[in-house]
């Protein structure tokens, strides 16, 4: 169920859960795949993501963590889960990447990676139409989930910080 391209979901309609963006399935394979990708790596020849030989001790059982938190971050972002957890990673990966700038495979996944964390920035919006549809479902209310800008649009302030005004003169 995906919207061509980056196309911002539409509003939560009846009960039917808000259609998933195409952007967000490419991102949820490159997580699963760099995951498995990486994971393959470092059980055929200790290869990791900084692209020295043969990697030792705990850095072996970190990027070992970090691949497996990869493939199962891709999966959960396409139930709407772990959002900020997903570009976290993937903008880590995208650095630790560009630090093997030298070698193509690790150039193209830093470079994937970087496109995967701006992506899923922009798809914040879907991530917080699923959450409240979610609740929805759970509370029996319909599901609403307005941003900042449209409630300024439609003439309510924004929600910010505090919860009165400031006394300041």
């Amino acid at each position: 169920m995906s919207t061509p391209g980056g196309d911002p979901p539409g509003p939560v309609v009846e009960g039917l859960p808000p259609s998933r963006p195409a952007a967000l399935d490419a991102v949820a394979a490159l997580l699963v795949l760099g995951g498995l990708f990486g994971i393959a790596q470092l059980l055929i020849g200790d290869f990791v993501i900084t692209g020295r030989l043969p990697a030792k001790g705990p850095i072996v059982a970190v990027a070992a963590l970090l691949y497996l938190a990869s493939a199962l971050l891709g999966i959960a972002i396409r139930t709407g889960r772990g959002w900020l957890a997903a570009v976290n990673l993937a903008g880590l990966f995208a650095i630790v990447y560009f630090a093997a700038f030298g070698q193509p495979v690790a150039t193209l996944l830093g470079v994937a990676h970087a496109v995967a964390a701006v992506l899923l920035l922009r798809m914040r919006r879907w991530f917080v139409l699923i959450a409240s549809w979610r609740a929805s479902r759970v509370t029996g209310r319909p599901a609403v989930a307005v941003s900042r800008a449209e409630r300024q649009a439609r003439g309510r302030p924004a929600k910010s910080g505090r919860t009165r005004p400031s006394r300041r003169r």
